[in-house]
C-alpha cells in the first residue's frame, strides 16, 4: 500500500505539498490535477487517525525572540518565515527582551493560542523551561542553545572561538583581551569562550577575560572601564559583534591613548564591514539555522522522528 512519501515521490513533489493537498491547503491547479490522478491510480487511502489529528491544527507557529534590532534574530526569523511560507504556516512572534520569565510566559501564551509548534531562541535553558515545555505538550525546537533533553539547532560556538584564537596567534598578536558574557548563556558564555582559550593556547597565549552584556550601551560602559585602565592590548575580542562594535567605538575615540588593535567579533553582522577600519568576525549562518529549525519543527508536528541536535558550522572572516 502506498504512503504519503510514495505519492510525493511519484508526483515529484515534497511530502508537505501532498499533505497540504490532502488537507485542502494551498497548491497549484497543475499540482492538484497531478495528485488527483496519482492518488486515484494508486488507490491511496489517507490515514484516518492522522487526518483527525491534522483537523485540529491551526497552521500557526510561535517564535519566541530575545532581542529586536538584532542581525542574528532577523536572519534566523527570515529563514523560519521562508519555510513557513512554503509550508502554509502563519508565523507569530513574541519578544522577550532577554527576560527568562517572559520566555516562560510566551511558551504558555502560545500553548493557549493553540499553535502547532514553537521555535524558542532562548537566553538560557532553565528547569522552569523544561517543566513548561513538558507540560504544554506542543512541539518545541530550540535555536542557539543546547540541552540534552530538547530538540536543538545550534551553531558550532566552540569551533568559532577556536578559529579566532588560532588566527590571532598565527598572525602574531600576543596581548589579548576578551569581553565575554555570563556563563548562564552556555553557547556564548561557555562554548565560545572555551574555544577561544583553546585556540590561543596552541600559540602559548592566555587572554585577559572580562564580562559584559549583550546590550551595546551596557557593553560600552564595561569596554571603556577596562580599556582606559589597560591600553597595551594588541587584539580585543568581543563575544558578539555588538560587543566588538562597542570596542570599535571606544578605540576610534581614543586613538592617541591605545595601540593599533585588531578587533574581532562573532556573528557576521554586515555593520562590521561598514565601519572603518572594518572588524574581523566569524560568520554565523543564521538564516540557514532558521530554515533548518522550521523544517525540523514541521517534521515534529507531523509526528516524524528528528535528530535531537543539529549543528550549523561557521565561517571565519579575517580582515588583517
Amino acid at each position: 500500500m502506498k504512503n504519503i512519501a510514495d505519492i510525493a515521490k511519484i508526483a515529484g513533489v515534497s511530502k508537505s505539498t501532498v499533505s497540504r493537498y490532502l488537507n485542502n491547503g494551498s497548491v497549484s491547479i497543475k499540482t492538484k490535477q497531478k495528485l488527483d490522478k496519482i492518488i486515484q491510480e494508486n488507490d491511496y487511502q489517507p490515514n484516518q487517525f492522522a487526518q483527525s489529528l491534522r483537523a485540529h491544527r491551526t497552521n500557526m507557529i510561535g517564535a519566541i525572540i530575545p532581542r529586536m534590532n538584532s542581525y542574528a534574530v532577523d536572519e534566523t526569523i527570515k529563514g523560519v518565515k521562508s519555510v513557513c511560507n512554503d509550508l502554509n504556516y502563519r508565523l507569530l512572534l513574541n519578544y522577550t527582551n532577554l527576560d527568562v520569565e517572559l520566555e516562560i510566559d510566551a511558551l504558555e501564551t502560545f500553548y493557549r493560542s493553540k499553535v502547532d509548534g514553537i521555535i524558542l531562541m532562548a537566553t538560557e535553558i532553565t528547569q522552569r523551561h523544561l517543566e513548561v515545555i513538558n507540560k504544554i505538550n506542543v512541539p518545541v525546537i530550540i535555536v542557539g542553545q543546547e540541552h540534552k533533553d530538547l530538540h536543538c539547532i545550534i551553531h558550532d560556538d566552540f569551533h568559532a572561538g577556536y578559529l579566532v584564537g588560532d588566527a590571532i596567534g598565527t598572525k602574531g598578536y600576543k596581548d589579548v583581551q576578551f569581553f565575554g558574557v555570563t556563563e548562564s548563556d552556555i553557547a556564548v558564555g561557555i562554548h565560545r569562550k572555551e574555544g577561544l582559550i583553546a585556540g590561543l593556547s596552541t600559540h602559548g597565549i592566555t587572554p585577559h577575560i572580562s564580562h559584559t552584556s549583550f546590550n551595546y550601551k551596557e557593553a560600552m560602559i564595561d569596554v571603556a572601564s577596562e580599556l582606559q585602565m589597560h591600553t597595551h592590548y594588541d587584539a580585543v575580542v568581543g563575544a558578539t559583534d555588538s560587543i566588538a562594535l562597542a570596542v570599535h567605538k571606544f578605540t576610534s575615540e581614543h586613538k592617541n591613548q591605545l595601540k593599533d588593535q585588531l578587533i574581532v567579533g562573532f556573528g557576521g553582522d554586515p555593520v562590521t564591514e561598514i565601519v572603518s577600519p572594518s572588524i574581523s568576525t566569524v560568520i554565523y549562518h543564521f538564516e540557514q539555522a532558521g530554515e533548518v529549525s522550521m523544517n525540523k519543527l514541521n517534521q515534529m508536528i507531523q509526528q516524524q522522528h528528528i535528530e535531537t541536535r543539529i549543528t550549523i558550522d561557521v565561517t571565519l572572516s579575517f580582515k588583517r
